[in-house]
């Protein structure tokens, strides 16, 4: 059985966008494309196009975050689909990761 489909590319605003899914399968892919991410500064991930969230998808999440903040960068999801913000809610990482954020839902930010 091959692992599910995961992609993360550059959007056309200069960030970064994760489409397909984050799981068991596929997670170690999902976190060898962490070094551009944390050597970036300032740098957005778009979560629209997620198609399933599990444990799994949390800790790559809470492995990039703790990445950008060790080098000095802020991270921000954009656009988490809602079954990933309940899990994270249930998990109570949801403030860790910045979706608990009343100002704007769509919009977390992670280091700042």
């Amino acid at each position: 059985m091959s692992a599910p489909f995961f992609d993360l590319e550059s959007d056309t605003l200069g960030g970064l966008r994760a489409s397909g899914s984050i799981s068991f399968a596929n997670a170690r892919q999902a976190l060898a494309q962490l070094p551009a991410l944390a050597r970036a500064g300032a740098m957005t991930v778009d979560l629209g196009a997620l198609e399933a969230a599990d444990s799994a998808t949390l800790a790559v999440l809470i492995a990039w975050s703790a990445a950008a903040r060790r080098a000095g960068a802020t991270l921000r999801y954009l656009r988490a689909p809602q079954a990933l913000r309940n899990l994270a809610k249930l998990c109570e990482v949801d403030g860790l990761l910045g979706f608990s954020r009343p100002a704007d839902a769509g919009d977390s930010r992670i280091g700042t």
